[in-house]
């Protein structure tokens, strides 16, 4: 005669054990869980390595983007009244110079690095130093 006491933990092969609906949903459940953990910390690793890699390039290029623009504001609001062409040369700036459009896909390589100066920067500050030149100011080095 069996002793339902022999194997309390139910390791007997021969013994079929029937599942708890409970059982099977908490698995199930833990099961997700552990697949979007994964996911997830997968994906802040990677967002945060890719952070690391790209903030001194973007870091950089935005403060070149911010030094050309406070020129031009500068050189607009002393003589923007008297040179239409430096007004119109802000304002096209402003368009020209979005984050958007700095930071392009196109203007970098597939590891995104620039593999030579960034064109839009390149553009605006000769277009900056030429302002500079026409009012004596100093230009951007």
């Amino acid at each position: 005669m069996s002793n339902t006491w022999d194997d309390v933990w139910a390791s007997d092969s021969d013994v079929e054990t029937e599942r708890s609906p409970d059982l099977v949903k908490l698995r199930e459940n833990h099961s997700k869980r552990g697949y979007l953990d994964g996911i997830v910390s997968s994906k802040e690793e990677k967002l945060q390595e890719g952070f690391n890699d790209g903030f001194p390039t973007g870091a950089k290029l935005g403060k070149q983007v911010g030094i050309i623009m406070g020129i031009l504001l500068g050189l607009r609001t002393r003589f923007g009244d008297e040179d239409e062409d430096l007004s119109k040369a802000y304002i096209d700036a402003q368009k020209e110079l979005r984050i958007n459009k700095v930071l392009s896909k196109s203007i970098f390589d597939p590891n995104f690095d620039l593999q030579e100066k960034h064109p839009l920067i390149t553009k605006w500050t000769d277009i900056a130093n030429t302002y500079c030149e026409k009012y004596h100011v100093p230009s951007i080095q």
